[in-house]
């Protein structure tokens, strides 16, 4: 402590960077995702309904639908890979695969 003048957010930080904690939490983490496997999910009603000219309330819709969209695709990648479901109030898995 004295080497950083009593300054214990200096030693805290040079403690973690010599001890190599940063590249172990990196490592934990690679780790934890490299037995995942990538899905891309892009949902689409394919019509063009609610496309909207330049702005307004047709292209803000146009967004939350994307939104909308984009849940069900997501709650399974999740469920799928790790196990997890959707709260409730959230929404639900409705393919059968819960």
């Amino acid at each position: 402590m004295n080497s950083f003048g009593g300054n214990y957010t200096a030693m805290r930080d040079y403690l973690m960077i010599n001890n190599k904690m940063f590249e172990n939490i990196a490592r934990i983490n690679s780790d934890v995702v490299r037995g995942l496997q990538s899905k891309i999910s892009i949902g689409t009603n394919g019509g063009d309904s609610l496309e909207g000219g330049s702005g307004g309330v047709n292209s803000a819709m146009k967004e939350v639908a994307g939104v909308y969209r984009m849940m069900p695709p997501l709650f399974n990648t999740v469920h799928e890979q790790a196990g997890m479901t959707p709260p409730a109030w959230m929404g639900a898995i409705t393919d059968g695969s819960q």
